[in-house]
């Protein structure tokens, strides 16, 4: 069973590494690391961790056409490709409230713009010129390109053209619904879902929905009971840090809706249940303590979840 982490860059990119060398030696095979904007820069913390590690495959989860422009981020990815060929993947979405609002970024065509950020990106990449932009020296590197988004346009753009689907703030019962129609045009899919396998990881999990809270379609909110007003409280207290309250505002019901939730043996037999709907489980990582704990947890769970799914 294929596996990876996801990391929030809000903490130093030496403990970054640190972290992701530990995932490695757990098994781990992937490692994304977001793109905030105001926290640690995702290309200089995916270049220490390429480095500080032997086979981990990075990739930014990931950056977007406004606060980046795509010819930059796709120069940066082939830069990175050149430096460790093999090992580095492209990820593009239309970013999230906690990168684009500290921006001051509304952007009034988001997923024109990320289509037409992945025009670019393919055409150069393969080496040709986008507009009077070229990296003729990216002809060559094999630079997989992931999709992420949880609108039906975006993903079905992911499913018709991206290497690989990043689906996160799915719910776990729709996952193989989901899985089968995103898998039709040939993509692989990296399911990105919070293990929640003790009451303290259920409290830490129900703070970081707050980010899904504010960036889920309307109809995925309104399924949990999160009005406007809510949503507003929510958006206050997650901008400004305050984590904990934001969990405060969101029904606990989210954690067994989204989350992988029970004792360990439990996520992992829920794991193993659905191990034909994704090619790669991503566990995320946020600034919370006990981080190498998680990591160590996470990957007892998924072994277990693997030898559940052989037998």
């Amino acid at each position: 069973m294929r596996w990876g982490v996801w990391f929030e860059p809000v903490r130093p990119v030496a403990e970054l590494v640190e972290l992701a060398r530990l995932a490695e030696d757990e098994g781990a095979g992937t490692c994304f690391v977001a793109d905030e904007g105001t926290d640690r820069d995702v290309w200089v913390a995916l270049t220490a961790i390429v480095l500080g590690t032997e086979r981990l495959v990075v990739a930014p989860a990931i950056t977007n056409p406004f606060s980046r422009h795509p010819v930059t981020s796709a120069a940066a990815a082939a830069s990175l490709a050149e430096l460790a060929p093999g090992r580095v993947w492209h990820g593009l979405g239309v970013g999230g409230s906690r990168v684009l609002e500290p921006l001051e970024l509304a952007p009034r065509r988001p997923f024109t713009a990320l289509r037409e950020a992945l025009d670019a990106t393919e055409e150069l990449l393969a080496g040709r010129t986008h507009g009077r932009a070229g990296v003729p020296w990216a002809a060559g590197l094999d630079v997989p390109i992931a999709l992420a988004g949880r609108g039906p346009r975006v993903q079905a753009l992911a499913a018709e053209r991206a290497d690989w689907v990043i689906l996160s703030a799915e719910p776990v019962a729709r996952l193989a619904e989901t899985a089968a129609r995103l898998r039709a045009h040939g993509a692989k899919l990296a399911w990105s879902a919070y293990l929640a396998y003790d009451e303290d990881q259920r409290r830490r999990v129900l703070g970081h929905f707050s980010y899904m809270a504010l960036d889920a379609p309307p109809e995925i909110r309104a399924a949990a009971g999160l009005d406007d007003e809510r949503v507003g409280l929510v958006r206050a207290a997650m901008l400004e840090g305050r984590l904990d309250e934001a969990a405060e505002l969101l029904p606990d019901a989210l954690v067994d809706h989204y989350a992988v939730a029970g004792s360990p043996d439990a996520c992992a037999a829920r794991i193993a249940s659905l191990a034909d709907s994704f090619d790669l489980f991503v566990l995320p990582m946020n600034d919370v303590p006990g981080s190498a704990d998680h990591i160590r947890t996470g990957a007892e769970i998924l072994r277990a979840a693997e030898r559940l799914s052989r037998s």
